[in-house]
């Protein structure tokens, strides 16, 4: 990948975070400045990004991946960072996930060569801009979801007679029952392949089977629901014609979001086709993990030993606030709101107190129970030693809508130095 582009990106005060006080930066300069969060060298609130945690995922993912036979092309809508991107590749990554079309276009534009659109494809321009992308660049991988001969058709003829170079690899989509996209049944599923293997434009392969297990574990709730679904998607599996992929060199199953894919892993790595299977994870969360429902979701899958996941994620994102009030004798705000972190899959998490000019402080007992866009309602203890201008230290929950709300965030070490920075598109 090509990062030179985001290196060279001007950093100034429009940019969250970035003093008021400074003139214009180039992102590759941020370390120069020599910069540290606890010595407010930045604006707060400010989400940072810890180098060291970062970087345990990246390593502790890649042995677990290596170890159970497994691959994974990281779902990129969680990080939409292209520097991110690239350490993945970088730690044997098959290729780049991605939900919709402008984040194909952020992956191809800074040199992603494979993107697995784990969607459903169809529209006019969304199909020109695949077509482009694949007829100027021959070293470029695409494969997108599919789920209905009408969608098929619909990619057909938005193609307008175009003739690819490389074809769009299909993965037919099995869903769950109440969940979101996907086949339901058995015989729409083998018809749709069926379909995709009879068209003679050369433009499509048949590349393997999709689906994605969190629906059912919401819908059902829970590792049961999840596995009682993976036997649903071998059923249907065994029943497709091997004449249909035996042209392959290998035929892709993918599954596995960020919280039951090792029961994906073992599921399927266990299929005896005629040809070699490989199981494809989407997880996207891993990078960062966080301290909630991520945390808590693989503490069960650690507890559980029916479950093959026996590692330690460390939450790798933070972000930093002032207490700017204390209004009531156990009520405090910090100046931090919906605009700077996420609040749809549980809210900020205190960790650490520290106070400018004393260091850090026993943080007391202290729960974020609400947010408006830029506070967060905080209930103290009785005997609570806050003080307006501490700074506080929060982990988040869901990284997926953490990441969107912030253009810059700062990669610092163990003492909070700035040693980096990354960007985002969203």
């Amino acid at each position: 990948m090509d990062l030179t582009e985001i290196q060279k990106t001007i950093l100034d005060s429009r940019i969250k975070g970035i003093p008021g006080s400074v003139e214009p930066f180039t992102l590759k300069e941020i370390k120069n400045k020599k910069w540290n969060i606890l010595k407010e060298d930045m604006s707060m609130p400010i989400m940072v990004l810890k180098n060291d945690e970062l970087n345990h995922n990246l390593q502790t993912f890649a042995e677990y991946l290596k170890k159970h036979h497994l691959s994974i092309s990281p779902h990129g809508k969680t990080t939409m960072s292209p520097q991110l991107f690239s350490k993945q590749l970088d730690a044997g990554a098959w290729g780049i996930t991605a939900g919709a079309i402008n984040q194909i276009q952020v992956m191809y534009r800074y040199g992603v060569k494979k993107i697995l659109l784990a969607n459903q494809l169809l529209g006019r321009s969304h199909l020109k801009t695949i077509a482009h992308f694949i007829n100027n660049d021959k070293d470029f991988s695409f494969y997108c979801f599919v789920d209905s001969i009408e969608q098929f058709e619909n990619i057909k003829n938005n193609l307008e007679n175009i003739t690819l170079i490389n074809p769009i690899n299909l993965l037919p989509e099995i869903g769950a029952l109440n969940g979101r996209t996907g086949i339901r049944s058995k015989e729409n599923f083998l018809e749709l392949v069926k379909e995709i293997s009879n068209d003679k434009s050369n433009n499509f392969n048949f590349a393997g089977i999709s689906s994605y297990e969190g629906i059912a574990a919401v819908a059902m709730k829970g590792s049961q629901a999840v596995h009682d679904f993976c036997s649903f998607m071998e059923d249907i599996i065994s029943d497709i014609s091997p004449d249909q992929f035996s042209h392959l060199k290998e035929l892709i199953i993918t599954a596995g979001g960020s919280t039951h894919f090792d029961i994906i892993g073992e599921r399927f790595s266990k299929l005896d086709l005629s040809i070699p299977v490989r199981v494809l994870l989407r997880s996207g969360c891993y990078i960062t993990h966080d301290h909630g429902s991520y945390f808590e979701a693989l503490k069960l899958a650690e507890e559980d030993k029916n479950r093959q996941w026996d590692r330690f994620l460390q939450p790798a994102l933070e972000i930093w606030s002032y207490v700017q009030s204390i209004p009531e004798k156990n009520l405090a705000f910090l100046t931090m709101g919906k605009r700077d972190v996420p609040y749809d899959s549980g809210l900020p998490k205190p960790l650490k107190r520290f106070r400018p000019g004393k260091g850090y402080l026993e943080l007391g007992t202290a729960e974020i129970f609400s947010t408006n866009d830029q506070h967060s309602f905080v209930k103290l203890s009785n005997n609570h030693e806050w003080k307006v201008g501490d700074m506080i230290c929060s982990g988040i929950s869901h990284p997926c809508t953490a990441f969107d709300k912030w253009k810059f965030i700062p990669v610092v070490n163990d003492n909070y130095d700035v040693v980096d920075g990354i960007l985002t598109f969203f």
